[in-house]
């Protein structure tokens, strides 16, 4: 049988990493929600309560941006007071000091700074150059600092841009570096429109782990139905953190054609299966599924929303 040259040599396996664990951290309340008509703030905390109860330690909470902009986020600090006290990492997201101010004075400790690292998108999503973020990802570190909070860096279009299409890796290289510089504890690498393959995924994460830093999340949008693929290829480079969302819900309003994010109850089924500790409970994580896709509207259609996890009656 024929080969073709690219995958001649390729040996595929689902990964299982040492140690046998994966953090997924939920992203259904900030990035699942941001492009869907708002919906009332105790919606949300039902939502939140449904993701605990399957086992979610870690999520986006919401973010800190002009509501005008985003009104599905204009309720953030009720949401966060609501929410205080649990035993749950909650990160919410900033584009600038004053994002950050609003975060730290809400009570959040871990603060996600998102820079597009094409241009065209930052312009786009942040009003400014992907440098002129550098700079005020800076600022941002210096305040997080002072308030003994942390602060990670998405690098948005990582893996392509509606606008400029493909993205140089080089160009995340440099960009992560930067981020690194200015103070931020990890890395995260997005794939905003889902332009993202699996050997693309290996070879960018191989790079930012090896010659920036070990602390290397990614973030998956299943535009084209490759979100899991792509997500066994990050951590089969080197990957410690995977984002995900419930239902699959999700997208950015300033980037056409990003559609949802890879599903949280894919992700989890896959993982456990293939021997990795996720500390999620499936069927747990598909009702949660069912109630944020009920509060938009939408029907679950995942994969395993539908099929429900192998091997089990439902």
């Amino acid at each position: 049988m024929r080969t073709c040259g690219a995958f001649a040599n390729r040996k595929w396996s689902l990964p299982v990493p040492e140690p046998t664990t994966i953090v997924l951290r939920d992203v259904t309340l900030r990035d699942g929600l941001q492009d869907e008509d708002p919906i009332p703030t105790e919606h949300k905390l039902a939502i939140f309560e449904a993701l605990v109860a399957a086992g979610v330690r870690d999520l986006e909470l919401t973010s800190f941006v002009r509501p005008d902009r985003v009104p599905a986020t204009a309720d953030a600090e009720a949401l966060c007071a609501a929410t205080a006290g649990r035993d749950v990492v909650r990160w919410g997201l900033v584009l600038n000091e004053r994002g950050a101010m609003r975060a730290l004075e809400a009570g959040l400790t871990d603060l996600q700074f998102v820079i597009s690292v094409s241009d065209a998108h930052s312009h786009a999503n942040a009003g400014r150059s992907t440098a002129e973020a550098v700079e005020a990802l800076t600022a941002v570190c210096e305040i997080a600092g002072a308030a003994a909070a942390r602060v990670e860096v998405t690098l948005a279009t990582a893996f392509g841009c509606p606008f400029e299409q493909r993205v140089d890796p080089d160009r995340v290289i440099d960009v992560s570096t930067r981020a690194i510089a200015a103070g931020v504890t990890a890395v995260s690498l997005a794939d905003t429109v889902g332009t993202a393959v699996p050997a693309d995924v290996a070879s960018l994460v191989s790079r930012v782990t090896a010659e920036v830093t070990p602390h290397v999340g990614a973030h998956f949008h299943d535009t084209r139905g490759l979100g899991v693929a792509n997500a066994l290829a990050a951590l089969d480079a080197g990957v410690n953190r995977l984002d995900a969302s419930a239902g699959g819900l999700g997208g950015c309003p300033f980037a056409p054609g990003a559609s949802g994010n890879v599903a949280l109850e894919d992700l989890a089924h896959v993982c456990e299966e293939s021997g990795l500790d996720t500390g999620l409970s499936v069927p747990a994580v598909i009702t949660a599924a069912e109630m944020a896709c009920d509060a938009v509207g939408r029907t679950l259609t995942t994969h395993v929303g539908v099929a429900g996890p192998r091997f089990a009656n439902r």
